[in-house]
């Protein structure tokens, strides 16, 4: 199970800008789990992610990433 939760902050991490990345790294790793979840769960729930995904994986990925990382910060 940890590998899972590593695998999605992993990838929560890549979709995020550089700048933000830096912003999340910093914080605990179980605050890093939770941001990765919520992202997972905004790519999963929103329309307009779920339609720009089609075209965009890795900018819908982006949108999302950043939109959590706002929300914490």
């Amino acid at each position: 199970m940890q590998s899972d939760r590593t695998d999605t902050v992993t990838r929560f991490l890549h979709a995020l800008s550089p700048a933000s990345r830096e912003d999340v790294q910093q914080l605990p790793r179980e605050q890093q789990e939770k941001m990765a979840a919520e992202w997972e769960n905004h790519l999963r729930d929103d329309t307009d992610l779920m339609s720009l995904s089609e075209l965009d994986p890795a900018t819908a990925e982006n949108r999302a990433a950043e939109g959590v990382a706002r929300e914490f910060f």
